[in-house]
């Protein structure tokens, strides 16, 4: 009997560490572990992640691991992204806040014709340069308003894509203010949100305030072409 239940133990054990170390290989190779993909099949519980939220925010902040292109789960994981970015009508989103710690971001390229919304798996910038200057910026994940941020307008950029069935390290350098949508998402991979960089100690601007504020600033300029 004591044999017996020794065994047991040790079975046990080792079951325990056998799914342990496969969730760990898939979590250093990008596959999707099974508590992700049960929370992808799952669409009641989809939705984007605020920081006003103690267990939402705890996701936000947290780093994300790699992400692997073209594995089990990323097709929903892409379609509640694109889901999330839309209903928002934001011009970036990040795994992160739709309640999965992976780096996989959407951005819209508004340096391409069309101004495409584009995914990266596993984002990087591995330069900054050029200049830095001041903008506002707001967040699907922070409901609270828009602050003022210091940025680059030029960056390079490396991130893994799909040639020939095989992933590939893709380089791009990229400026303006997509520069400044790709920091911001990339930020989120990192458990970092634009609150943390936001300019001095001015408080958010509720974003009913900002967006009255842009529609003045639009109707001053359309005036001004005008009376030109």
């Amino acid at each position: 009997m004591i044999l017996k239940k020794i065994f047991l133990v040790f079975l046990t054990a080792a079951l325990f560490f056998g799914c342990a170390t496969a969730e760990k290989k898939q979590s250093e190779n990008g596959e999707l572990n099974e508590a992700e993909l049960s929370y992808l099949a799952d669409e009641s519980q989809h939705r984007t992640f605020l920081n006003s939220v103690k267990e939402e925010e705890a996701v936000l902040r947290k780093v994300s691991a790699k992400a692997l292109i073209n594995s089990n789960g990323y097709d929903k994981l892409e379609k509640l992204m694109s889901r999330e970015l839309e209903s928002g009508q934001g011009v970036g989103i990040a795994a992160p806040q739709v309640g999965v710690n992976r780096r996989l971001i959407i951005v819209q390229r508004l340096d391409k014709e069309g101004q495409p919304f584009e995914f990266y798996y596993n984002p990087e910038i591995v330069k900054r340069s050029g200049e830095q200057k001041e903008g506002w910026e707001g967040c699907l994940s922070i409901p609270a308003g828009f602050g003022k941020v210091m940025r680059w307008y030029e960056i390079d950029l490396e991130y893994d894509r799909l040639k020939e069935g095989a992933v590939v390290r893709e380089h791009e350098k990229i400026r303006g203010f997509t520069a400044v949508i790709f920091q911001h998402e990339i930020d989120h991979l990192d458990g970092v949100l634009f609150i943390d960089r936001k300019s001095g100690d001015e408080p958010l601007m509720p974003k009913d305030e900002y967006y009255e504020m842009r529609r003045r600033e639009k109707a001053a300029a359309a005036s001004e072409e005008k009376a030109e």
